[in-house]
């Protein structure tokens, strides 16, 4: 079974070497190298405090709400 990097590969082989391609490939391509451009995943660090008031079960943030508010979009 071909993966989508090995149709890529023969692709861009072949184009290389002067073969016209279609538009069939050329979406491969296209969606190849958009894919390779975005991130999709985002990496972020947090850490938990627990209230200072005993009375509350409740866990705080430590980031800033401005800081909260940005990663969410």
């Amino acid at each position: 079974m071909a993966t989508i990097k090995g149709l890529y590969d023969l692709i861009k082989k072949e184009q290389a070497e002067g073969k016209p391609i279609g538009m069939f490939e050329q979406s491969i391509i296209e969606a190849y190298e958009k894919e390779d451009d975005q991130k999709t995943t985002k990496e972020v660090d947090v850490t938990f405090q627990k209230n200072k008031n005993e009375n509350q079960n409740t866990y705080q943030s430590t980031q800033d709400p401005v800081e909260q508010k940005k990663q969410s979009e």
